[in-house]
């Protein structure tokens, strides 16, 4: 099975090519932020692939989007940049999870 490890931090989780790296780390308890849930909308599950990108489902267009807009509002932006919920894995990856749960949030990103 595909793994998903953390940048910088011990965790490393299993994963299939059919749920997305979102809900994999939540069902883990990993600390991601969210505000919808996995639905494209509040861009709170912003992560960055440090390696592995091959191994990523490819950007659908309501992803490329939401990615525009938060760019515009501020947020990191790039080829390397994925919205966690949109994002399924096929090989094994390490991400970077640019929004804690927890964290302050910047007011930018309300946009």
């Amino acid at each position: 099975m595909p793994k998903i490890r953390i940048f910088g931090r011990p965790e490393v989780f299993e994963c299939n090519l059919t749920t997305s790296v979102l809900i994999v780390l939540l069902r883990n308890r990993f600390p991601i932020h969210t505000l919808c849930g996995g639905r494209a909308s509040c861009g709170r599950d912003l992560i960055r692939i440090r390696e592995g990108a091959e191994f990523f489902s490819p950007r659908r267009e309501m992803e490329t989007r939401r990615l525009a807009s938060l760019e515009k509002a501020g947020e990191p932006s790039g080829d390397d940049i994925r919205l966690a919920c949109q994002s399924y894995v096929r090989g094994d990856v390490i991400i970077e999870v640019l929004h804690l749960a927890g964290q302050e949030e910047p007011d930018a990103a309300d946009s």
